[in-house]
């Protein structure tokens, strides 16, 4: 969770004045974005197709020992997007009550790896199915944001 959060802090440093403006004014913490991970909530990412374009789509994401991890299946675009380039980008929105931006890469692991075995026990436990392959995401741009208790 420390490299989370200071890639969130570093984020935010980094970032323009509109960005430092609107995601800087009630982030969440890192803790927060892994829980939100973990949650019901709206989770899409977007890979880059071999020409280029962008391809979006819905995505199964747990976080296990404070680590996002991807799941995903062989045959999908996502896959071989993966494959041919890692870069992926993460969003996980619970309506308007909180959001996360991740920008980041996927890096597949041993399918037979104990890691990837806790990761598909989660997955299972969050979704009711399990993914034929694993990706550990490891983010390198972090925006969230939460809304104010009232």
């Amino acid at each position: 969770m420390t490299d989370l959060d200071s890639v969130m802090k570093k984020s935010l440093a980094q970032a323009s004045s509109h960005s430092r403006k609107v995601y800087g004014q009630n982030p969440l913490t890192a803790e927060e974005v892994l829980d939100l991970a973990n949650s019901g909530a709206l989770i899409t990412a977007a890979t880059i197709r071999p020409e280029g374009r962008p391809h979006l789509s819905p995505v199964d994401l747990v976080a296990v020992d404070g680590i996002l991890y991807v799941g995903v299946d062989k045959t999908t675009a996502r896959y071989k997007n993966l494959i041919q380039n890692p870069a992926i980008t993460i969003m996980i929105a619970e309506g308007w009550k909180r959001q996360a931006i991740l920008e980041g890469v996927a890096h597949f692991l041993d399918i037979e790896s104990e890691t990837s075995g806790k990761v598909l026990e989660a997955e299972k436990r969050k979704y009711g199915w399990t993914a034929e392959a694993i990706a550990e995401f490891s983010p390198v741009k972090v925006f969230t944001w939460k809304a104010k208790q009232t």
